[in-house]
């Protein structure tokens, strides 16, 4: 039986998240240190406006889950506390018993909550280099410019960080969700209420 775990406007939120990180992680180590002949100004020109795609792709979701009123799957928040312990003594193998947490659980919310935090993040960070005229002003909660390198370079090693860990829970949790996020369907009878098309 096929049930649907994962709609289309949150698979597309996700792809389009995952490909335009990839590219700025990618393109940023290379702009802090080019190892190649690659155009400077292209990849610049290009890590910018996969700075914009991810800003307006965060726009989008937020306005979705908000829209859509489930938020809440998505959000760490006070409640997922209690939860904290029976997740990490599955996630580590420590029980076999797999608790029910809903649509995602503790962890995956507090990496959909970080992510979308260290998104605004960035975003408030390249604020300067969009308005050069308010640069000096824009800059100063950052450190200046300098400080804003730094920061940019701290947000791509928790992205190379985090993303395995994503993985990780993703595979841990139960493999048949991976397959609804290139399909949206699962093939089983998920612990999840599904959504309805």
């Amino acid at each position: 039986m096929k049930l649907l775990l994962h709609p289309l406007p949150v698979r597309i939120f996700h792809w389009i998240m995952f490909a335009a990180i990839v590219y700025l992680v990618i393109t940023g180590l290379y702009l802090h240190d080019p190892w190649s002949s690659l155009p400077y100004g292209t990849m610049r020109k290009t890590h910018t406006f996969a700075g914009i795609i991810l800003m307006l792709n965060l726009g989008g979701q937020i306005y979705y889950y908000l829209a859509t009123g489930k938020h809440r799957e998505i959000l760490f928040t006070r409640h997922d506390l209690p939860n904290l312990r029976s997740f990490f003594r599955y996630a580590l193998f420590i029980t076999e018993n797999h608790p029910n947490y809903g649509r995602y659980n503790p962890g995956q919310k507090v990496l959909f909550t970080s992510w979308g935090l260290v998104v605004l993040l960035a975003g408030a960070a390249a604020l300067p280099f969009f308005f050069p005229d308010y640069a000096a002003w824009l800059s100063r909660p950052f450190g200046g410019l300098s400080g804003i390198r730094i920061l940019y370079y701290g947000i791509t090693m928790f992205f190379l960080a985090t993303i395995p860990l994503h993985l990780y829970l993703a595979f841990t949790e139960e493999p048949a969700k991976l397959q609804a996020m290139f399909s949206g369907y699962v093939n089983k009878t998920p612990k999840i209420k599904p959504e309805n098309p």
